[in-house]
């Protein structure tokens, strides 16, 4: 049992959260960029993993500190904007990135005009910080145009993992591989 306590400020778990938990499999050094609460960097520590968490917000990374704290695990924790802090590599990559084709919003889930503004920017560079044959999950919207995405980021190969359909929208867990 996971213990986590919420600010009014950070992104609270939600489908795309649990899907992300539900659905990875990763290996023993994991990032988790944009981590929120910490929830699932917390899980994977729980789990045997060495983890570090990244948010861009003092505010999550407060948090994530507390909620690792009450859950007695030992995680890294960093302050950055992506990739801007990090070094070294690892072996899972995981980001639950603002994926809503919107702007002027909350940073929490507004990803630009595209949907694709923050997550480009981090598939950008993550083949950098990843470990010869790491994996990277991601969430994307089908409010998005993915298949474009898809078509663009020609470097990394892309598999389905899970989705779960809304009303609105169905959100996509997808697993990257660099290509060779």
């Amino acid at each position: 049992m996971i213990n986590i306590d919420y600010s009014e400020t950070v992104y609270r778990p939600a489908e795309d959260t649990y899907l992300l938990m539900d659905h990875t499999k990763c290996g023993q050094k994991v990032l988790e960029m944009g981590a929120g609460t910490g929830i699932i960097s917390i899980n994977l520590a729980l789990q045997g993993h060495t983890v570090t968490a990244v948010d861009i917000s003092q505010d999550a990374v407060e948090l994530i500190k507390h909620n690792a704290g009450i859950n007695k695990v030992s995680i890294e924790v960093i302050e950055s904007d992506l990739f801007q802090n990090i070094h070294g590599k690892y072996d899972t990559l995981i980001f639950n990135p603002p994926y809503l084709p919107v702007e002027n919003e909350s940073p929490q889930w507004a990803g630009g005009s595209d949907g694709f503004a923050v997550t480009g920017r981090f598939l950008a560079s993550a083949d950098k910080y990843l470990n010869r044959c790491g994996n990277i999950y991601i969430i994307l919207s089908d409010l998005t145009d993915i298949e474009s995405f898809i078509r663009k980021n020609k470097n990394y190969v892309f598999t389905e993992i899970a989705s779960e359909s809304f009303d609105f929208e169905s959100i996509k867990l997808y697993e990257l591989k660099v290509r060779k």
